[in-house]
C-alpha cells in the first residue's frame, strides 16, 4: 500500500486549510478492506470538497482504474478521472458524461457518491450497477435496478455511508458528434460559472425546490461579497472563491452568514 502526504491545496480544488494529510492509496480490495475497518474518509479529486483542519488520514482510490467495455456498457473504476472518460468518449464516439465536462479533477467514484449533475442530467441516469465494499460486512456487494432508483436523489447517494464504491457499470449510447457536444457543455459552463483556473469547490449550496441558490444569494446582495480570503463570485453567487490562503474558519463564517441572510 502506498502512503502519501499532501496539503489541502493538492487534495482539493478550493485549497482551504493548511494541515497536511496522510493519504493511504490501496492497491487492491484486500488493502481497501483493512482501511475500511479504520473508518477513514475517502477522497476523490477534491473538486467539491472542503477539508476541515484535521490530521485524520484519508483514503484515495486513484489506483482503481478499471475500464472494461461491453456492447453498449462500460465498467469504470472509482479512480478513473472524468477527463479520462471524456477522452475515451471522443476517441470511441459515445455519449456518457459530456454534461459534466469542465469539472476539474473529478473521479468516477466521487461523481457516483454525489450523484453529480448539471444541465438537467444526473450520473444515476446511466448507472446500471454499482460495486462497493459494504461497511457492515466488508464484502464486495452490488447495487442495481430499483435500489439505485430508490436511494439516489438530487446530489445524494447511499455512498460512502453504505460502503466504498470501487467501480460501476454504465449504459452509453453512440454519438458521432460527441466532440462538439463536449465543447458545447464546456462553453455553457464557462458562460454561467467562474473560470476554471480560480480556486473553487463548485456550487456551495444545493438548490431549494424550485429556487436557484445562486439567485437567492444574489438577491441578498452576496454576489461579489468577501470575508477574509473568501468571496462569492461576481459571475455566479453560489460559487465561493479562495482568493488567498483561506481557512476553514473563514469558510464556516461566510457560509453561516449566507444562510442567515437567505433565511
Amino acid at each position: 500500500m502506498k502512503v502519501k502526504v499532501k496539503s489541502p491545496k493538492e487534495l482539493t480544488t478550493i485549497g482551504i486549510g493548511k494541515a497536511e494529510r496522510k493519504v493511504y492509496v490501496p492497491e487492491d480490495l484486500q488493502e481497501l478492506r483493512v482501511l475500511l475497518n479504520e473508518n477513514l474518509p475517502v477522497i476523490g479529486g477534491g473538486s467539491n470538497v472542503v477539508l476541515k483542519e484535521s490530521t485524520l488520514p484519508l483514503v484515495s482510490l486513484e489506483l482503481f482504474k478499471k475500464v472494461l467495455f461491453f456492447k453498449d456498457t462500460v465498467e469504470l473504476g472509482a479512480g478513473v478521472k472524468l477527463s479520462e472518460v471524456l477522452k475515451l468518449q471522443q476517441r470511441l464516439k459515445f455519449s456518457l458524461f459530456e454534461f459534466l465536462a469542465g469539472i476539474p479533477r473529478a473521479t468516477v467514484g466521487g461523481l457516483i457518491a454525489q450523484n453529480a449533475g448539471a444541465f438537467g442530467r444526473e450520473v444515476k441516469d446511466s448507472i446500471l450497477r454499482v460495486y462497493f465494499i459494504d461497511r457492515e460486512t466488508g464484502e464486495l456487494s452490488v447495487m442495481e435496478g430499483k435500489d439505485i432508483e430508490r436511494t439516489f436523489g438530487y446530489r445524494k447517494s447511499p455512498f460512502p455511508q453504505k460502503g466504498i464504491v470501487v467501480s460501476a457499470v454504465f449504459r452509453f449510447k453512440s454519438c458521432p458528434k460527441i466532440k462538439e457536444e463536449i465543447a458545447r457543455f464546456v462553453f455553457l459552463r464557462l458562460k454561467k460559472h467562474p473560470p476554471f483556473f480560480l480556486k473553487t469547490a463548485g456550487s456551495t449550496f444545493k438548490n431549494p425546490r424550485g429556487l436557484p441558490a445562486g439567485k437567492l444569494l444574489d438577491d441578498c446582495g452576496l454576489k461579489g461579497f468577501s470575508l477574509g480570503n473568501l468571496k462569492f463570485s461576481e459571475k455566479h453567487a453560489n460559487f465561493l472563491i479562495n482568493a488567498g490562503d483561506a481557512t476553514f474558519k473563514e469558510f464556516e463564517e461566510i457560509v453561516s452568514l449566507a444562510r442567515e441572510r437567505v433565511a
